[in-house]
């Protein structure tokens, strides 16, 4: 496969042995990185998710325990995405951008989308 930017490295460029080897670290890291991500640490960790959804014709909201939270978005396969990111369940880990070339670019972020804890309307 060609390299897409040469200043960056996705993980759908790796070999097949290195995309087995980095899903199999998260495999094991699961439980320590969903609970970092959505409880934190320390004194301030939290325990409850607030969702809540405003559109111009209603308005809608949900409250969930954190544990319940880390199992709905946690839950399922780790894979590598076709845009070369990571899939951890429900959550998309990929490569900070967008700072020029800040020390910060070198930080991972994890994206979730909260609406899917609502229920459907």
């Amino acid at each position: 496969m060609a390299v897409r930017d040469s200043r960056r490295m996705f993980a759908d460029e790796f070999t097949g042995t290195e995309q087995s080897i980095l899903c199999d670290f998260f495999r094991r890291k699961r439980d320590l990185i969903l609970t970092t991500i959505f409880r934190g640490s320390g004194e301030c960790t939290a325990e409850w998710l607030l969702v809540i959804q405003k559109a111009q014709e209603y308005s809608r909201s949900t409250l969930w325990p954190i544990n319940r939270v880390i199992d709905f978005f946690g839950s399922g396969e780790i894979t590598i995405t076709d845009r070369g990111s990571l899939r951890i369940g429900r959550i998309t880990m990929q490569r900070k951008g967008g700072n020029r070339g800040r020390e910060t670019a070198k930080m991972l972020q994890f994206k979730i989308n909260p609406a899917e804890i609502l229920e459907p309307v």
